[in-house]
């Protein structure tokens, strides 16, 4: 039996619709996924309350708002220190994206948002002067594919639980 509640087949394609367009209306949703608005809304709901839906959020695109260097950062701290949990020094800096603990030769992965060349050292000195960071691995992106991908959600069936 999995650890997460099951998502059924209708669930699993109005989260597909959510996650493409989140100001979609419920009539909308609902004749995309084959139900009435009503009942879209009805599943949308409990899906807020279960959590599978944790939120709702304006995508701003960073280039637009003059942040134009992305680069990913790997955290490795000083030994003796791993103990200290650093996420929140880390979300003390607001051009700091994302924070992961990770495994591997570092301890931390960060995604950070800069204007410019000059913005990207000052985030990284401040990084570099968090108390317990010993060393910064810092790779700057020339241009991304795709990010923020809509997970894709796979209906839980008897059958699928059972495989």
């Amino acid at each position: 039996m999995p650890s997460f509640d099951r998502i059924s087949e209708n669930d699993a394609r109005i989260l597909a619709v959510l996650q493409r367009e989140g100001r979609r209306s419920y009539a909308d949703i609902g004749a995309d996924v084959g139900m009435s608005g009503a009942s879209a809304h009805e599943r949308v709901k409990k899906l807020e309350s279960r959590g599978v839906i944790a939120g709702y959020a304006a995508l701003v695109d960073p280039r637009a708002i003059g942040f134009d260097i992305l680069a990913f950062s790997w955290i490795t701290q000083a030994p003796g220190t791993t103990s200290n949990d650093l996420t929140e020094a880390f979300a003390a800096i607001p051009e700091i994206e994302e924070c992961h603990h990770i495994t591997g030769e570092a301890d931390y992965l960060i995604k950070v948002r800069a204007r410019d060349t000059r913005d990207l050292e000052r985030v990284l000195r401040l990084v570099q002067s968090t108390p317990n960071v010993f060393q910064t691995e810092t790779d700057v992106v020339f241009s991304s594919g795709f990010e923020r991908r809509p997970l894709h959600v796979r209906a839980e069936t008897d059958d699928a639980v059972s495989a």
